[in-house]
């Protein structure tokens, strides 16, 4: 694909996209938000911070997706593939357990509970890759498939724990949900989220070779176990953060980078870019659909799992998952 072609795309793209977000705040009914109506202090305090996290979070778990998808070499990769999802919920789970309530420094607690599992995920992951010295993918990937075990055994035994109560609120936490009505929760994405997109935009040489195959990366000058490092500690912040404030929502990184690879191509530099406009459009999209199916508000998560479920049946049924390599 040409560089004008691209950049017309691109001119086509961002504009739509960004048309998309902003009409999806005015989605679902009047009083969604706990108002009388969409004035413009209700819009302004709950639907305008609600679609910004949206699209903060649909652009940082398809930015993830991408990453994964490359490094592992596997069209099937998510963001969610090496267990720090299962580690923020079984935080998540722990602290609810614990009956922990409130706030701290404007954070809720529970939030903090759900990173402090996601991040000690990803810290038993990055320790049990590296037990041996190398940089074995391989290893990381079983490593996260072991903690997803662990953490999905423990959340298990809390909600066998639990009354009742709070295990309904654990099973309706994991569904995925942007309806926390905390302005400033986009924010937390958007700080973890602008360096994420640097870096991968820094590196989109690399994780095209990567693609190609660590020896192949290595000949060509790419220092692939500091790239592949840097990349799942970014990553795993970027994902951690979230999962806390949204829960696990699903299918997102799985989806979005091979319908963008179908608009830009399959080299990393525009795949970046568009996955990240298309992300975010597509799931501040279906929160607005979710806000508006149904009296009582559906969690986003449920929707997005039908889609993704539907969309894993066509990759399947009409395309090859072995890993496409960059042209």
């Amino acid at each position: 694909m040409g560089t004008r072609s691209m950049l017309v795309r691109f001119a086509l793209l961002i504009p739509v996209t960004l048309l998309l977000i902003a009409s999806s705040s005015l989605l679902g009914p009047p009083g969604q938000d706990h108002a009388g109506g969409l004035r413009g202090d209700v819009y302004w305090q709950f639907r305008a911070p609600r679609t910004a996290l949206a699209a903060c979070a649909g652009a940082g778990l398809a930015l993830g997706g991408v990453i994964f998808q490359a490094l592992f070499r596997n069209p099937l990769a998510t963001p969610y593939t090496l267990g720090i999802a299962s580690g923020a919920s079984l935080g998540a789970a722990a602290a609810m357990l614990g009956g922990v309530t409130g706030y701290w420094l404007g954070v809720p607690r529970l939030a903090l509970g759900a990173f402090g599992g996601a991040t000690a995920a990803m810290s038993v992951v990055y320790l049990m890759a590296r037990l041996r010295a190398g940089r074995d993918l391989t290893r990381l990937l079983l490593a996260g498939v072991c903690v997803a075990y662990m953490s999905a055994a423990g959340i298990l035994l809390i909600t066998y724990l639990a009354e009742q109560a709070v295990t309904n609120d654990i099973v309706i936490w994991m569904m995925g949900s942007l309806a926390i009505l905390r302005p400033r929760a986009w924010l937390e994405i958007a700080i973890i989220l602008v360096p994420v997109v640097a870096y991968a935009l820094y590196s989109h040489r690399a994780l095209d070779l990567l693609a190609l195959g660590d020896e192949l990366a290595a000949t060509r000058g790419v220092a692939v176990g500091t790239t592949v490092w840097t990349c799942y500690i970014l990553v795993g912040l970027l994902v951690a953060v979230i999962v806390s404030n949204c829960g696990p929502i699903g299918f997102v990184g799985l989806m979005i980078p091979h319908i963008t690879r179908t608009l830009v191509g399959m080299r990393t530099l525009p795949l970046v870019l568009g996955s990240s406009f298309v992300g975010g459009a597509f799931l501040a999209v279906c929160d607005g659909f979710a806000r508006a199916l149904s009296v009582y508000e559906i969690p986003v998560g449920v929707l997005t799992n039908i889609l993704g479920a539907a969309f894993f049946f066509y990759l399947l049924a009409t395309r090859d998952v072995s890993y496409a390599t960059p042209r």
